[in-house]
């Protein structure tokens, strides 16, 4: 969500946590951060990532 402030990520399983506002540059950079952890974390376990779509 956009505040105004910044970018801030909320959850539906915490409807009433949202995280301080961000910068858009900073949240694309941890968009990313978190689908490379992902990814890479999946490949440890030995599945092949390749059916996490791409960003």
């Amino acid at each position: 969500m956009n505040s105004g402030q910044g970018w801030q990520i909320g959850s539906i399983l915490a409807p009433d946590f949202w995280t301080t506002p961000v910068s858009w540059d900073v949240l694309v950079s941890e968009i990313r951060h978190f689908d490379r952890t992902v990814r890479e974390g999946v490949t440890a376990m030995g599945i092949d990532p390749a059916f996490i779509p791409e960003p």
